[in-house]
């Protein structure tokens, strides 16, 4: 059987969430298939128990694999860091407001006055439809369940400087947006990560989806990104309806989330246009070795791709 918890060896042969995993009772065949048999309600309870014991264990034992492997990892990109030093922006400061109310920063980035107070002004908007609306409806939804929570919520507003790279790139010509309706296009200008246990992450997932719609925000996108050696995890986009505020919310196991942090930099530099060819090898390699060593969730690869791809033929 394929192995659930990723690469490396990490855990046990694939253990499934339900009766999918095939034991002996007695004289009774316990297995997910048709053809399985088990009259007796408690031996069906008792299975499901020791499924479940078995569940945790494997995931258990993953967990502590992945702890022991973190150090050898941060120990490798430091290595890397120094290889590699990020290059300093030559101009004399950051990204700035000039006298005449313009905003510039590194990569030829820049903002005339007049948007870059239109800017300012949808920042101001987009930050007080987050606190009055977005947030609470975040807690909200996280109180309905102890068993998870919501990560680095202290950083969920975007900062104002990479909002403002973010809309110049996108005003670059040919293009004919105005400031505010790039602004507007940004999918994470509110940000949330929720955090589960690898057992309880797939249906954790799902329900957390279901409450996150039943609150009236709209899901415009979903990727399910497990299968990638670069990035685990699942990423969503919503909007708040009545206001038009687009927000991300992260889905993350303890240890994603660590593989996220941990190749956050590796990942800056791959998406810029700094890194040469032997640097962008290195770098990839990097992430999928931290990638490798994360514990899948079971069942994960059930939850699809929002909207989804149209299929040829």
């Amino acid at each position: 059987m394929p192995n659930a918890l990723g690469g490396d060896g990490l855990g046990l042969d694939r253990v499934e969430d339900g009766d999918g995993l095939r034991h002996s009772a007695g004289s009774a065949t316990v297995d997910g298939g048709a053809g399985a048999v088990l009259a007796d309600p408690e031996r069906r309870a008792a299975v499901h128990r020791l499924h479940r014991a078995i569940v945790d264990h494997t995931y258990g034992v993953a967990r502590d694999a992945w702890a022991r492997a973190l150090p050898g990892l941060h120990a490798t990109w430091e290595q890397l860091a120094e290889k590699y030093p990020a290059r300093a922006w030559a101009g004399p400061a950051g990204p700035r407001t000039q006298p005449d109310g313009a905003w510039v920063a590194d990569g030829n980035r820049r903002l005339n006055p007049e948007q870059n107070s239109e800017v300012d002004r949808g920042v101001t908007r987009i930050q007080e439809v987050g606190r009055q609306v977005i947030v609470p409806g975040m807690r909200a939804v996280e109180a309905e369940d102890a068993s998870r929570c919501l990560a680095g919520l202290e950083h969920c507003f975007k900062g104002e400087d990479r909002l403002k790279e973010k809309v110049a790139d996108q005003l670059k010509p040919p293009s004919d947006l105005t400031a505010s309706k790039a602004l507007r296009a940004i999918p994470d200008v509110v940000r949330f990560t929720f955090c589960y246990q690898e057992t309880a992450y797939t249906n954790g997932v799902q329900v957390d989806v279901a409450r996150l719609t039943s609150r009236g925000f709209e899901l415009m996108k979903l990727k399910n990104t497990w299968t990638s050696d670069q990035y685990k995890g699942i990423n969503t986009q919503w909007r708040e309806r009545e206001s038009g505020v687009r927000f991300e919310v992260q889905f993350h196991t303890w240890a994603s989330l660590d593989a996220k942090e941990l190749s956050h930099d590796a990942y800056n530099r791959l998406r810029g246009t700094e890194a040469q060819d032997e640097e962008r090898e290195e770098l990839e390699s990097f992430q999928s070795r931290v990638n490798g060593k994360v514990p899948v969730p079971p069942d994960v690869r059930t939850i699809e791709d929002y909207p989804r791809k149209e299929r040829n033929g």
